[in-house]
């Protein structure tokens, strides 16, 4: 039997994480126990992707802060055509549009870099999930063949003593074997980086394996049966404390420091001032500015959501990556400072001179 035919497909992106990146690291990583080979390659995948990807964070940023600076401007223009014609919807948008081409203002161009980060990280989700439904499919196929391997060889052996226990020898000697056979891929705290850092079982049981929706790996065409029978030992020793009590896969840190690093990331973009609408009064504008900063939360509750029911893998990843943009933020707005104050002097001098 042919155990990798067994396994699920891998997409393009899982192709690049599982076989390329995760195969390579194997070879040289896969002895460190404390963050353990994947880890290593989600680390290395993010930082490639963020770096790869480092020119779009930038036009966002100059592009947000173009559009940020031409509104500055449009702003007292947009007020006064409120006052004008805030009571003819009509004619109020034909005149913003007129201000908006003057000024070369593009409210597209100002969506358009969040639009293709928010692709991006669907993508880059998709790819992770394909790469743990993977190992988690060859894994199984793995052990699979381990334990029918070695209860064939067995039981064969003992029956051929007349050993009328061979049932039971062969059985014990499988789920050695099975035990043997695996290697969880730990990292830090968590004991298997291919399921959520939370409350969940490190081992995934039959309704989580081959189960649909949020947090199942969906796995297709497997037999129930077998998949407890092989994974039984592992279930013992992973699943299960010495009380008896179910064992969690981690304790919540990567997804906690996940949703703060992503809060703290998000709060250092300046949102842009939305122009007041026709015949919106000043509650009504106030309004629309607050619901705008409520938007600032969504990410992060978004990166909550994923974290706690998708692999500890992928929460590993949001965690570099919101870690990297936060950096990034840091660095654009001490830069934007600076060239903001120099701009301000060179006014000031400039005027003073007149």
């Amino acid at each position: 039997m042919d155990i990798m035919s067994l396994a699920t497909e891998l997409n393009p992106v899982g192709k690049l994480i599982y076989n390329h990146l995760f195969g390579w690291i194997q070879t040289w990583g896969s002895e460190s126990e404390l963050i353990g080979a994947f880890g290593i390659t989600v680390i290395f995948f993010t930082l490639f992707l963020k770096i790869a990807t480092s020119p779009l964070d930038v036009w966002q940023k100059v592009l947000a802060r173009k559009n940020s600076k031409k509104m500055e401007i449009m702003k007292p223009e947009l007020e006064k055509l409120n006052k004008n014609f805030g009571n003819n919807k009509e004619v109020y948008m034909a005149k913003q549009r007129e201000l908006y081409k003057k000024h070369k203002y593009s409210t597209f161009g100002a969506c358009l870099p969040s639009l293709v980060t928010l692709v991006i990280f669907f993508v880059i989700f998709g790819g992770f999930n394909s790469a743990v439904k993977h190992h988690n499919s060859v894994v199984f196929d793995e052990l699979s063949g381990v334990y029918n391997t070695t209860y064939t060889q067995v039981y064969s052996e003992e029956e051929a003593k007349g050993n009328a226990d061979a049932y039971v020898v062969a059985t014990q000697s499988a789920e050695q074997a099975v035990l043997n056979a695996y290697k969880p891929e730990k990292f830090l705290l968590t004991t298997n980086i291919f399921m959520p850092d939370t409350w969940k079982n490190p081992i995934p049981d039959i309704s989580t394996y081959a189960g649909t929706g949020m947090g199942k790996l969906g796995i297709e065409d497997v037999n129930a049966t077998e998949y407890e029978k092989v994974m039984k030992p592992i279930f013992e020793k992973y699943n299960v404390n010495e009380k008896g009590k179910s064992k969690w896969n981690g304790y919540l840190i990567l997804p906690i420091l996940c949703i703060i690093v992503s809060f703290l990331s998000t709060k250092l973009i300046k949102q842009p001032e939305q122009p007041q609408m026709a015949g919106q009064t000043e509650e009504q504008a106030k309004m629309q500015q607050n619901q705008a900063k409520t938007m600032q939360f969504i990410m992060p509750i978004m990166m909550g959501v994923f974290s706690l029911f998708y692999s500890a893998a992928f929460t590993l990843y949001m965690l570099i990556s919101n870690l990297f943009t936060l950096i990034f933020n840091l660095i654009f707005n001490i830069v934007t400072k600076q060239i903001d104050a120099k701009e301000k002097d060179r006014l000031m001098s400039t005027t003073v001179k007149k």
